[in-house]
């Protein structure tokens, strides 16, 4: 499979091709999304729901999106008095190399002189794209990210360890990989750790499950919760180890915390940055793994998903009734494992096909539909 890519100033090589549009503060978002309305085609939004008071991590996660590899330039907006400054964040994204503009809506005198403004630099920005140099990769170049959600016996049985498959043959081939979802391996600690680099590795790995579940008692439920009850799951063992399966059997590099590109190639888990807070939300989960610079998400699902996120999303669904239900919405159909058609290694090489193929510029279901949650 050829992938041409699309290079960054920075070295990055991106799968996609867009102009960000970030908002600084829910007081700027309408016009950043009447800003996107207007140039849809090329252009993605996102941003930081809040923004009176500056927070490190929101900052960084939002440098971190508009640094992305799949980011061409960035037009960011704000309103003008708000603590994560627009300009503040236009400068650290600057920093990359990338087409940068700022505008504040306080300064140009309301929306209409914004809009006005905010449309001719995206106008030039979308040109800028238009040319950036390509580039060819290869697997080794490619960083995935997955995530369960709406899980039920089937993602245990067959989606996870599809994916778990996949991310071995990504890893054999150069690539790096990376999950989330702490709050979901508990139980999980000791094995992991025996698959930790180093002693350092496996001790953060430790705490940072452990954490988790102190976290679950304090607000009194763990992650297993009606969904999953419906689904077929009877206990938080079953959910553990079924989201234990897409990990892979590859050695655990390390946990990212501080949001950027992995330190090296390999197997990772991610939990996010402090103070940001962790994700909640299926789409929060995808965007989470983009500000860790990943490519693609592959997202796993049994009782049905149709969540989007600023990357490209392979949805994998097991469930022979649910997959009937979301046929539109799932990428692969991994029924067959559980009606004993395929086996679990043979998905897995499909998967990775489609990772590839997905790479190379084949447009996922959630891509087409224009899903885009959070």
């Amino acid at each position: 499979m050829n992938i041409l890519g699309y290079l960054r100033p920075d070295g990055q090589i991106g799968i996609r091709n867009k102009v960000s549009i970030i908002y600084t503060t829910d007081c700027s978002r309408v016009i950043a999304q009447r800003l996107q309305s207007l140039f849809p085609v090329g252009t993605q939004l996102f941003g930081y729901p809040g923004g009176c008071a500056l927070r490190e991590g929101p900052l960084h996660k939002i440098v971190a999106l508009g640094t992305h590899s799949s980011s061409a330039a960035a037009l960011v907006v704000g309103l003008g008095c708000e603590g994560t400054d627009a300009d503040l964040v236009a400068e650290e994204i600057a920093r990359s190399g990338r087409p940068v503009g700022a505008i504040k809506i306080n300064q140009e005198g309301g929306d209409l002189k914004t809009i006005e403004k905010g449309s001719r630099i995206l106008v030039q920005m979308l040109q800028y794209a238009s040319m950036v140099e390509r580039a060819n990769m290869t697997p080794s170049d490619l960083i995935v990210g997955q995530e369960c959600g709406g899980s039920d016996a089937t993602s245990g049985l067959a989606s996870n360890p599809i994916t778990g498959v996949a991310a071995d043959l990504l890893i054999e081939a150069g690539g790096t990989y990376m999950h989330a979802e702490t709050s979901e391996l508990l139980g999980c600690a000791d094995i992991l750790a025996e698959r930790a680099v180093n002693d350092q590795v496996a001790q953060e790995i430790r705490e940072v499950i452990a954490e988790a579940e102190r976290g679950c008692f304090a607000q009194g439920r763990f992650s297993w919760g009606y969904g999953n009850i419906m689904g077929g799951l009877t206990s938080i063992e079953e959910k553990s180890y079924g989201a234990l399966s897409k990990s892979g059997t590859k050695p655990l590099q390390g946990v990212l915390r501080s949001y950027g590109l992995p330190p090296g190639k390999g197997y990772y888990v991610q939990i996010g940055e402090p103070g940001s807070g962790f994700f909640h939300g299926d789409p929060e989960g995808i965007n989470q793994f983009a500000a860790h610079g990943a490519h693609i998400g592959l997202f796993t699902t049994g009782c049905g998903s149709t969540a989007g996120g600023l990357i490209p999303v392979i949805k994998v669904i097991a469930n022979p009734k649910r997959a009937q239900l979301i046929a539109d919405n799932a990428d692969l159909d991994a029924t067959p494992v559980i009606r004993g058609e395929k086996t679990i290694q043979g998905m897995g090489v499909e998967l990775y096909a489609e990772i590839l193929a997905v790479a190379g510029g084949k447009l996922t279901k959630s891509e087409i539909y224009g899903h885009f949650e959070a």
